[in-house]
């Protein structure tokens, strides 16, 4: 059972390291907020999309009382140590392919 207890730590961790990378290949300096709502609005909507609009609402709400319980820092030295996750990660992304879309009924022939 002492895998499963760090599992909220671990994805914290790799989620931390993912979110410093965007952050940096999307930074404009002259709108740093923008960058930050917007990862927080993609974590909504993925949380809306796995898990519903109620329970993504409880979590957000939480969110910072549960953080600031605890010491939320990753250090250059915790984030090395899941440097193989990123680079694993990285490569999962070169390969992606477009999504197949199916025709929409309105464009089939009948």
């Amino acid at each position: 059972m002492a895998v499963q207890d760090d599992v909220i730590e671990r994805t914290s961790v790799v989620t931390y390291s993912l979110l410093q990378e965007l952050h940096e290949v999307l930074c404009d300096p002259r709108k740093p907020d923008e960058i930050s709502l917007g990862i927080i609005m993609g974590l909504a909507m993925f949380l809306d999309d796995k898990i519903g609009p109620f329970r993504t609402k409880k979590l957000l709400d939480q969110a910072p009382t549960i953080i600031l319980k605890t010491d939320a820092h990753v250090t250059d030295e915790l984030r090395n140590r899941f440097l193989p996750v990123l680079h694993a990660f990285g490569g999962h992304l070169n390969e992606l392919r477009p999504a197949a879309r199916p025709e929409p009924a309105c464009n089939k022939v009948i």
